[in-house]
């Protein structure tokens, strides 16, 4: 008799009886071929997206930055580079003097008519730019510029070697989309924004988790530089039972305080928080957040649903509790899970804190691209194909979405990027709990061949 073809996950091996033909590149299975013709491989369809990438987005994008540069200075680092030299040249407790930021920041680029918000971030962060002060505008920008990529090439490549192992061509393929994703690449990176510093924790907090449990935690402690993002993430650890985590995170954000405190003074802690009360009242001021900027559930509401009865309110408020208690009875049995599950779980939670928070300006969207790659892998590691290309399409739109759902919102009142996150979310949590249901708790992501291709097997 004949050995079985043995098959796990995406990867097939042959019996002694049975022949294995040539690897084939792998199609895409969702191509319309009746109007664009036969399906190109995913090796194809990867050098085709980096070409597109490198001449028609990085590269002209890289030449208006270079041009913009020799005017002044770009984005939103005036912020940060304003921070450091406050940092650097003043009194500690003055960091948070908003009539000195408005002067520092003025003097580094005047604001032109408009104004400079407050600058509410720890003041760890102020130290840390504080040596970048130290440098000529333009210089620190473009320093800045190669640690954030390097941050989030780091962050986003550590997700995606967990995701898909051993499967170049898809993880080729996620890393190009991921910096072609607009929240990154214009909001963050060209703008001097520091979200790729969250993205870089997560990623690398990720993939030590299951192995080296307490420097994950040591990894999320950077997120304390923005502690809403801590929303979904921390009761996320708690309900999972990962205590090596949570006591990693507790080391090195304690660290964090130390390092602050040792060289600002203890006063320096009554003064930043209530310095945060003074941004909480100024943010509520009407006209000072530009909703259509946001892509949160919160500003959605007040963006498309001013002038709605209070019930309608009550009601959508009934429905987010709703699905949060949903999501902290599913994160409570995912503490023994596998990868395809833990990190579904993972991809969830970063999903709804973009959605559950109080504000998420555009550029800290970017989390949604860590999302992404774990979702898809955790469903291609069960083996749920329509999942995949469902997710797949999602994230397709986002991208597309995304270079333009700023201005729609503004002119239609509609953010369309917060529906997509919204679609996704609740894809997420059916899945997570059908997966649950399904209850594969030992078996883990099948490792794919080293060429990440399908193999063909016929028997004879």
């Amino acid at each position: 008799m004949h050995d079985p073809v043995k098959r796990d996950g995406d990867r097939l091996s042959a019996g002694p009886h049975q022949t294995a033909h040539a690897p084939e590149s792998p199609r895409i299975t969702f191509w319309p071929k009746k109007i664009l013709g036969p399906a190109p491989g995913l090796k194809e369809f990867n050098v085709v997206l980096w070409g597109l990438f490198l001449t028609c987005f990085a590269g002209p994008l890289l030449i208006q930055l270079w041009a913009r540069l020799n005017v002044g200075p770009v984005g939103d680092f005036v912020y940060f580079y304003g921070d450091g030299r406050i940092a650097d040249e003043f009194q500690p407790q003055r960091l948070y003097d908003y009539s000195l930021q408005l002067k520092v920041f003025d003097e580094i680029d005047p604001a032109r008519g408009n104004h400079y918000g407050p600058s509410p971030y720890p003041p760890f962060v102020a130290l840390f730019f504080g040596l970048l002060a130290r440098f000529p505008y333009r210089a620190a920008y473009i320093l800045w510029f190669l640690i954030s990529l390097a941050l989030y090439v780091l962050g986003v490549a550590s997700v995606i070697r967990e995701a898909f192992p051993n499967d170049r061509i898809r993880s080729s393929l996620a890393l190009c989309l991921a910096l072609a994703f607009p929240p990154f690449l214009v909001n963050t990176l060209v703008s001097g924004q520091i979200s790729s510093i969250a993205v870089c924790a997560i990623g690398v907090g990720l993939a030590n988790e299951r192995s080296r449990p307490f420097r994950s935690g040591l990894a999320l402690s950077l997120l304390t530089y923005k502690p809403t993002l801590l929303l979904l993430i921390l009761p996320m650890l708690i309900l999972r039972r990962r205590g090596r985590s949570l006591l990693g995170f507790a080391s090195g954000a304690l660290t964090l305080a130390l390092v602050a405190t040792a060289l600002d003074g203890v006063r320096i802690w009554p003064t930043y928080i209530g310095f945060l009360n003074f941004f909480r009242q100024i943010s509520q001021m009407s006209g000072m957040l530009k909703r259509w900027e946001f892509v949160d559930l919160t500003s959605f509401a007040s963006l498309t649903l001013r002038g709605e009865s209070a019930q309608t309110h009550f009601v959508l408020t009934s429905l987010l509790i709703g699905l949060a208690l949903w999501l902290a009875v599913l994160f409570s049995k995912t503490a023994t899970a596998n990868k395809a599950v833990s990190y579904l779980a993972w991809a969830t939670t970063l999903t709804w804190t973009l959605l559950f928070n109080l504000y998420v300006p555009m550029y800290d969207s970017i989390l949604v691209a860590i999302a992404l790659i774990l979702t898809i892998g955790a469903l291609r590691g069960a083996g749920w194909h329509t999942a995949t290309r469902w997710t797949a399409l999602l994230g397709a739109a986002i991208l597309v979405t995304s270079w333009k759902s700023q201005a729609i919102a503004e002119t239609h009142k509609i953010q369309w990027l917060t529906v997509l996150f919204l679609a996704f979310g609740l894809s997420q949590i059916i899945f997570l709990h059908r997966m649950i249901l399904r209850g594969d708790r030992d078996q883990d992501f099948p490792e794919l061949p080293a060429t990440s291709d399908s193999v063909s097997v016929h028997g004879t």
